[in-house]
């Protein structure tokens, strides 16, 4: 495929496009991850720091499902993200819900035509942040945004190992151009410089990595296929041969395994 172009997994340019080929932000293949995983112990640690008392701002919302499941915690909820058919769903789902405590703003903090980086709340209006698999930018505005002794959370991809198999498929089709692969680098590093950066120290810190399991070949494909460009992504069918022989070679007695890897943190806003 000469002249192939991917966009950068997770860049804005990837997200746009992500948004034309499905309904929402979520992962669209079947595979088992392990317990103790990252994704469980978030949503642990943002249930334990919430009341009804207590404004939650969710940073990179996508389709909102968080914020609904959390709304019943919580005196308010306000989730925003850039793409404005995320937001539209979300709304869509809110309404249905009835959650009149939540609210879903279509917002990008880091619009250039923006004179600085500013959250959409007023000042020190907020909690807790939450923020799963999103980006970095709000911390620049925490200590503006949040009251004294706030709570930050957020899960971060880690980096993880490009499978052995990866180069068997198709230059598309290799795992590092998935939406899986993080591609984060030392993410630990990252958010401790950012934190540092905003004023702020790492309260704690935790790492996981745990095995996820793809079962079938159209789950695999459906993974490695993720975010696209379908006029440049060889169909299933071209690579079902392939495929099964990743399997017959690579597959564990369940099937291919993955490392499923996150680091979660927390820290406090000073309260003076």
């Amino acid at each position: 495929m000469p002249g192939l172009r991917i966009p950068r997994a997770h860049s804005n340019d990837w997200y746009d496009h992500l948004a034309t080929l499905q309904d929402g932000y979520y992962l669209p293949w079947e595979s088992d991850v392990s317990p103790g995983n990252g994704e469980d112990a978030f949503l642990q640690l943002v249930e334990s720091q919430l009341s009804e008392d207590k404004t939650v701002l969710e940073v990179g919302c996508g389709h909102g499902e968080l914020a609904l499941d959390i709304a019943g915690k919580a005196k308010q909820v306000i989730a925003y993200d850039r793409v404005q058919s995320y937001i539209d769903l979300a709304e869509a789902n809110r309404k249905e819900a009835g959650a009149d405590n939540v609210s879903y703003l279509c917002y990008n903090a880091v619009d250039p035509a923006l004179p600085e980086l500013r959250l959409p709340v007023e000042d020190q209006s907020i909690d807790v942040v939450i923020c799963r698999r999103g980006p970095h930018h709000w911390l620049q505005d925490v200590s503006r945004a949040c009251k004294p002794g706030a709570r930050l959370i957020q899960l971060s991809p880690m980096e993880e190992p490009i499978p052995a198999w990866s180069s068997k498929l198709p230059k598309a089709l290799h795992y590092e151009n998935s939406g899986r692969y993080s591609g984060a680098g030392s993410i630990h590093q990252s958010i401790e410089n950012r934190l540092h950066q905003a004023g702020l120290t790492l309260h704690s810190g935790w790492s996981f990595d745990v095995p996820e399991v793809f079962k079938t070949t159209r789950d695999l494909y459906q993974m490695v296929s993720w975010g696209l460009l379908p006029d440049k992504t060889p169909d299933f069918e071209d690579v079902e041969q392939k495929l099964d022989m990743i399997f017959e070679r690579y597959a564990e007695p369940k099937g291919i395994v993955l490392r499923h890897c996150r680091y979660l943190w927390y820290a406090e806003v000073p309260s003076s």
